[in-house]
């Protein structure tokens, strides 16, 4: 369900009590519901609490994150789940990006961006995951209409547009690990059958990617969605 905007990650078990709670990276809000309750009993509830949340959310946003990077041999940077130790050399050639063992060699031209460089280098290796994972999941779910994009994103790993039928993906998930990627995939790929996180959403996503309740928590607690060392 949204309310103002904001989604709301509604789940039901067999529990006697509500627990909402709004974490971090992006400020996600998530409700767990006895299995009695309805969508209107949770949109209530929600609402009854939608100061507390929207503080929660202010608090989030202005968490720390990592550093601003500067570029320079020794910073730790991640690759779909991997860490590694950044090492720097100037060339004369064309600038360039290679990881060996646990280093990321970047290859600088004294002309060249390092910032720029590297959110290439993650964008052109995020785009190669991204449309095998796509080929997979929309051959299996029987998908043909849609277009998807990479895009740098504030507070989403992922959106949806179903009017469009257009899917965005967070640059910031190349340094996930590919198992988190693609649990993002299937639920945006989800979210052109159903627009809402409610109980069919669930269920289909249970259906597709059994396991989707784990990754959802292996992303969200993950130290690069953080920017932390």
């Amino acid at each position: 369900m949204t309310i103002d905007g904001i989604d709301i990650q509604v789940e039901y078990k067999p529990i006697k009590n509500t627990h909402l709670a709004v974490y971090p990276p992006d400020g996600h809000v998530h409700v767990s519901a006895p299995d009695y309750l309805d969508d209107n009993d949770i949109r209530s509830y929600v609402v009854s609490k939608w100061n507390w949340v929207l503080k929660q959310r202010e608090a989030i946003a202005a968490m720390p994150r990592q550093t601003a990077r500067q570029y320079i041999s020794g910073e730790n940077h991640y690759l779909f789940g991997s860490r590694y130790l950044l090492r720097v050399e100037d060339t004369p050639g064309a600038s360039e990006i290679q990881t060996r063992g646990n280093v990321m060699l970047m290859k600088l031209h004294r002309n060249a961006n390092p910032h720029t460089l590297m959110q290439e280098y993650y964008r052109t290796l995020l785009k190669d995951v991204l449309a095998e994972l796509l080929t997979k999941w929309t051959s299996e779910l029987g998908i043909s209409d849609y277009t998807w994009q990479v895009k740098t994103m504030k507070t989403q790993w992922g959106s949806c547009t179903k009017k469009s039928r257009s899917l965005l993906f967070n640059l910031e998930l190349a340094r996930v690990p590919k198992e988190c990627i693609e649990y993002v995939v299937v639920h945006e790929l989800t979210h052109l059958d159903v627009p809402n996180h409610n109980r069919l959403f669930e269920t289909l996503m249970t259906q597709r990617l059994p396991h989707w309740r784990d990754r959802r928590q292996q992303l969200n607690d993950f130290i690069a969605s953080e920017w932390k060392e």
